[in-house]
Parts: C-alpha cells; sequence; structure tokens
C-alpha cells in the first residue's frame, strides 16, 4: 500500500468502529485490510479534488 505508507497513513490511527468497517469492506471485495484503506484514500482524494475544481472548469 504505497499511499498508506509514504503519507503516514497507518490503520492503527483509524477508530476501532472504523476499523471493523473496513475489514468488512476488505472481506466482501477480497482485498487486505490495507488495499481497502488505500481504495477508500484515493476515492476520497479524488472526490475531494473535483469538489474544488472552479465553476465551468469540467472535462468535456
Amino acid at each position: 500500500m504505497e499511499t498508506a505508507r509514504n503519507d503516514s497513513l497507518d490503520i492503527r490511527d483509524i477508530s476501532p468502529k472504523v476499523k471493523e468497517l473496513i475489514k468488512q469492506y476488505a472481506v466482501v471485495n477480497n482485498c487486505t485490510q490495507a488495499e481497502m484503506l488505500e481504495h477508500i484514500v484515493l476515492g476520497w482524494n479524488a472526490q475531494q479534488s473535483d469538489s474544488q475544481r472552479p465553476p465551468g472548469d469540467e472535462d468535456e
């Protein structure tokens, strides 16, 4: 999980409830908890990036 390591994000830094959800999502998606965390973080970053674009700057 390169992104998590590079940004010092570690599953130990997450609340127990969220850890349990990540664990469940990882089982459903047949991946490790670290991979699931990376997927969540990348999705969050993409969503934040999209929401911070100025109006009228959409890709066509």
